[in-house]
């Protein structure tokens, strides 16, 4: 996806890059391209009010796939957009994109299917009404008030 734009993703993280993040090119490396996703989808959790909304529920990621689109350096930023794009009855997709700061341009994306599952059972667990609505809303916080 060459042509990786930052329209669309409703939630938006930015985290710094961190000189442990590289490999002995100074290429942020896979596994942390993919930290870096990880961070930014459990940002769209992160409000106090969806926590009710859980009802105590965990996620669990079933399926990932990420591609790499150009290199990303050490030092700088990244901005991660997300944006829920499916919901089912007890799972969701996020797609997401990760953009240099610094150059401006998107260097991945990624599709992640995340599962709900009930914290004590470790068992499939229904995605409330009120959850769908803030996961799918175009104004998430407005979703929430």
């Amino acid at each position: 996806m060459s042509a990786l734009r930052d329209n669309g993703f409703r939630f938006w993280t930015e985290e710094k890059l961190r000189n442990a993040d590289t490999d002995q090119f100074r290429h942020v490396n896979n596994a942390s391209i993919a930290t870096l996703f990880e961070a930014a989808r459990m940002e769209i959790f992160a409000p106090p009010q969806i926590h009710a909304l859980m009802n105590g529920a965990n996620l669990a990621v079933v399926r990932l796939l990420i591609e790499f689109d150009a290199e990303l350096h050490f030092p700088g930023r990244v901005r991660v957009g997300s944006a829920v794009v499916e919901v089912g009855n007890t799972s969701f997709k996020v797609r997401q994109g990760l953009f240099d700061e610094r150059q401006g341009t998107g260097c991945a994306t990624a599709e992640a299917v995340c599962v709900l599952l009930h914290g004590e059972t470790g068992r499939s667990y229904p995605i409330a009404p009120e959850l769908r609505a803030y996961l799918l809303s175009d104004d998430a916080m407005e979703a929430l008030a």
